[in-house]
């Protein structure tokens, strides 16, 4: 089995994610509208070959429940929470991944997979993000410092074993796309937001646990297993946004288990029991959220094909 091409290696400077709904669209219309986005892939890749080309597909749990007999062990849709800040869910039928070295070729397979169905899909969102400066949030700070950096680490983390049958290699998606109020952020001196994140905004280094508050971002998000171990997830998350101040991140990380997000997400918005919560959303405001499924190469081309 393989990965879908998007998932393992590093990001690239340019992404977009499509978000969207079926509403008209029939499932047979879909697959071929993904087997043109593929076309126009592979004619772009053989045409500029150092850009960098990569896409991924996947799909919600109730359309893969008509587009396939079984189902990943695990796979179900993300649950709101209502905690000390709202964690809104926005079900979706289909996430696409595009990314690239150059922002012209994302928009050419955007197009491509849009062409003639523009009325007949419900597009939720298609977010252009960018990596900004050396890879940093626009708060200033570097994201994704503990991403899994080598290959082997980053499938590991992010793809389903072999264990799991025909889903082997496949890869659960975590979205949700985050609004940041830059005004009120920008009112903290660079020490108050370091406190807010657990790291040096500089270097990106962790701050010492006698420093670093119960409530800052690093401390609210990093899980461990019984030992001790901390369970990762691959990120692949990048800014967007306009000088008017429609700015924010589009989280979006991979992962073989998404209890790993689910237990992620109760720490931050103040449900897992210590009634603590993530100090960072005073700044960011999360407006939407679901969980999708992007099955291998092989059996991406079955569905298709079906």
């Amino acid at each position: 089995m393989t990965a879908q091409s998007v998932i393992l290696p590093l990001p690239s400077d340019h992404a977009r994610f499509i978000v969207l709904r079926l509403k008209d669209l029939s499932i047979q219309q879909l697959k071929e509208k993904l087997e043109d986005l593929f076309s126009t892939r592979d004619r772009l890749i053989t045409q500029h070959p150092n850009a960098q080309i990569k896409t991924g597909v996947a799909f919600g749990p109730e359309l893969w429940a008509k587009l396939y007999a079984q189902t990943p062990e695990g796979f179900t849709q993300l649950a709101p929470i209502q905690g000390a800040f709202q964690m809104p869910v926005v079900p979706a039928d289909i996430l696409i991944h595009v990314a690239s070295q150059r922002t012209d070729i994302c928009f050419a397979l955007s197009q491509s997979f849009f062409e003639g169905i523009q009325d007949k899909v419900e597009v939720l969102d298609e977010r252009v993000c960018f990596r900004y400066f050396d890879g940093r949030d626009i708060t200033g700070f570097i994201d994704g410092t503990e991403n899994p950096q080598f290959p082997d680490d980053r499938a590991e983390t992010a793809l389903l074993g072999e264990d799991a049958g025909i889903f082997a290699d496949g890869s659960f998606i975590f979205a949700q796309r985050y609004s940041h109020n830059l005004e009120k952020w920008k009112k903290l001196k660079v020490d108050a937001q370091e406190h807010v994140m657990g790291r040096t905004k500089l270097e990106s280094i962790e701050l010492d646990d006698d420093v670093k508050p119960e409530n800052a971002h690093v401390a609210r998000t990093v899980i461990e297993d019984e030992q001790g171990e901390e369970l990762e997830i691959l990120r692949h998350s990048l800014p967007y946004g306009d000088g008017q101040g429609d700015q924010g991140l589009f989280f979006i990380a991979y992962t073989k288990d998404l209890t790993r997000i689910d237990r992620m997400l109760l720490r931050m918005f103040g449900t897992s029991g210590d009634g603590i919560h993530d100090r960072l959303l005073h700044f960011v405001t999360a407006l939407d959220g679901a969980y999708y499924f992007a099955p291998s190469e092989e059996l991406l081309e079955e569905l298709l094909e079906g």
